[in-house]
């Protein structure tokens, strides 16, 4: 969370300024101002040139690329399974109709490749649906043929021409497969798949990584529900934030200590009847991994807790404050929602042209008749481009989130009759479009930039896993690490700056620049709102996926055809956290902006002559806070002057 410090040079009103000079504040000022001029022009048409590249990245992959290749499953002629097919030169076997054969088998399954590529490794099939038992002899094969039941040979080959020598039929024996992803899976992986497959992770096999999609599979509505679900705890938990701020906020401690402990001790529990019950059980080593897991934070959480419990009124405060600025602009909490459907608006589109550039390339017949498809090279290098596109749009959308949620909450701050308010957040959104995109644009490309650089630097290491050394991995783990802090210390200070064009108008560097000011002045505050603040939230996020996943685990416990139902539970958890992560966003940036103004507030008035515009409870409680800190120091002082004094006289 950001803070300011407030220290401004006394100067009259001022009328508009050029393009390019620095705002002065005015003596009067109350608020974000309404006189301003457009900031970082330069990086707006920049951001706007890039989306023109960014269509031309589109207009390619759309053109090369068909991304049911890879969700459908293609056949060795070219033809994607489910749907009608064009064909593809004098290649016989394409362009035949597949939507009744939806279902792509593989003569001999080897290697990960073939279920996700283009390997011609194997002949690959689409049929109407997978073994599903042990096929033996060709006469089994036949019998499926006959009956309509399914084809597996090849499509131009009549049934009494039948022949299991792996180019026109499959050889025998043919294991059972499960459809999976819309691939015929072997339940029993061959080596080759099972090597590849264990190598993802040391601790699940290549059967469980099967078992795991499948049930992702069948379960996928039941994740999206849990996601709703979470995303009307998010409504419920911001809206109560506003009667009831200090309860929710000491009661949260309060379940979430007892419900840590609880858990804990349930889920040690049902890991031990499992083990009673089935030692080779599928789910005890899933309790006891999540038992210990919830154990580490429990133990984290009471210690963290126990540090912190003197400053938990100050964020109380804050949140009451947080509250009445949310109650008197209830439409506030709408951005997150805009800014969500945005980003889920803008994420399907940046995946689908994603698995556009992923699949786009030219046909290529090999010499067997198979065909295979030749990757674009220009796209193969664009996708950085497009990379890109997707972590600056992205961190551009939650950008013009925060810039408005600030603007808004600083004119309620700053307005004395509350009720005389009139359009807080269309005026805030207005200023944010009429002048401070570029600015916006500016911040969120610093941002990307630095997640690309992660994203490159893992690549990286991904590509170098097991060869460039020992000391070679460590700098590049100590390298990542580096990134990643400097991505949170940007992101801290952005949202200062953020702040900062909502109230003053700044371009980004100058707002940028009072904004690392203030936090050096405000280093104790800081840590204070920082510290509480930060993780009451996130206990608050706490809370609505562990709801979440009480209304999982009540929907799905008894779902016999799930093997780890846990899984859709922890995918609906992820979701839900995710949206309240957004939820949340609203009362930490009004938090933020809060503060800032009071400080400002206390920079300029001093409640006699120029009355504040703070309330007297937030006045009146960090005034008591400093000088309590002040007193804590003065009489480490003391002490250390009368230790110094006991050290001068034994010395004399």
């Amino acid at each position: 969370m950001g803070l300011s410090s407030g220290k401004q040079a006394t100067q009259v009103r001022v009328k508009p300024v050029k393009s390019g000079e620095d705002q002065e504040v005015p003596d009067d000022f109350d608020g974000p101002l309404s006189e301003r001029s457009c900031r970082d022009v330069f990086f707006l048409l920049l951001f706007l040139a890039f989306w023109g590249g960014m269509g031309y990245v589109t207009y390619l992959a759309l053109i090369g690329g068909n991304m049911f290749r890879l969700l459908y499953g293609m056949d060795s002629w070219g033809n994607i399974c489910g749907v009608q097919n064009t064909a593809i030169g004098n290649v016989s076997l394409s362009g035949q109709d597949m939507t009744s054969k939806q279902f792509l088998f593989f003569y001999e399954l080897t290697d990960v490749g073939a279920i996700f590529g283009t390997s011609t490794d194997t002949v690959r099939l689409c049929v109407k649906s997978c073994p599903t038992e042990n096929i033996t002899s060709v006469a089994d094969i036949q019998t499926l043929a006959h009956n309509g039941t399914t084809v597996l040979c090849r499509y131009n080959v009549p049934i009494s021409s039948y022949v299991a020598d792996g180019v026109t039929c499959p050889t025998v024996p043919v294991p059972q497969a499960s459809p999976i992803l819309n691939r015929c899976v072997p339940d029993s992986l061959t080596t080759g798949v099972d090597g590849v497959l264990s190598s993802v992770s040391d601790v699940f096999s290549a059967q469980t990584w099967k078992t795991i999609l499948k049930d992702i599979e069948l379960s996928w509505q039941d994740v999206l529900i849990l996601v709703a679900v979470g995303f009307g705890f998010s409504i419920v938990m911001t809206a109560l934030m506003r009667f009831f701020a200090a309860v929710i906020i000491y009661l949260a401690i309060v379940v979430f200590v007892l419900g840590s402990l609880g858990g804990t001790g349930y889920l040690w529990y049902r890991w031990h009847s499992e083990k009673t019950v089935d030692a080779d059980g599928q789910n005890v080593q899933t309790f006891l991994i999540a038992a210990i897991c919830a154990t580490v934070v429990t133990v984290i959480v009471l210690l963290l807790l126990l540090i912190m419990r003197k400053r938990i009124g100050l964020v109380v405060q804050l949140f009451q404050e947080a509250g009445k600025a949310v109650a008197r602009m209830p439409l506030i909490l709408l951005q997150p929602v805009w800014t969500t459907i945005a980003t889920l608006l803008f994420g399907a589109y940046w995946v689908v042209i994603f698995l556009y550039i992923y699949t786009a390339g030219t046909p290529n017949v090999q010499t067997n008749g198979y065909v295979t498809f030749q990757s674009d090279s220009l796209l193969e290098k664009l996708v950085w481009y497009h990379v890109f596109g997707g972590l600056w749009m992205l961190q551009f959308l939650i950008g013009c989130q925060h810039v408005t949620i600030a603007g808004a909450v600083a004119t309620w701050f700053f307005t004395r009759d509350k009720k005389k308010m009139q359009s807080p957040i269309s005026k805030s959104m207005g200023r944010l479009i009429r002048y401070h995109l570029g600015s916006v644009a500016f911040g969120a490309m610093i941002i990307a930039l630095v997640q690309l650089a992660r994203i490159i630097l893992a690549y990286i290491q991904n590509r170098l896993k097991g060869r460039a050394g020992e000391v070679a991995d460590f700098c590049l783990r100590c390298l990542s690490c580096c990134l990643w802090c400097f991505e949170k210390v940007l992101k801290f200070i952005n949202r200062n700056a953020y702040i900062m064009i909502a109230i003053y108008g700044y371009n980004f560097c100058k707002s940028a620049q009072r904004a690392f000011s203030v936090l050096v002045s405000n280093a104790l505050r800081v840590a204070a709102l920082n510290s509480i603040g930060d993780f009451c939230l996130f206990l608050g996020k706490v809370a609505v996926v562990a709801a979440t996943v009480v209304v999982g685990i009540e929907l799905l416990q008894n779902r016999t055809d799930l093997t780890y139902y846990p899984v859709p539970i922890v995918l609906g958890a992820i979701g839900a956290f995710l949206i309240a992560h957004c939820f949340f966003t609203v009362y930490e940036m009004a938090i933020d902006t809060i503060f800032l103004c009071f400080c400002e507030d206390e920079e300029r008035n001093d409640g006699v002559t120029k009355p504040y515009y703070s309330s007297v409870g937030l006045r009146d409680y960090l005034q008591k806070q400093e000088r309590a800190i002040r007193a804590k120091q003065s009489k480490k002082q003391q002490k250390q002057q009368q230790q110094q004094g006991y050290d001068n006289e034994g010395y004399e």
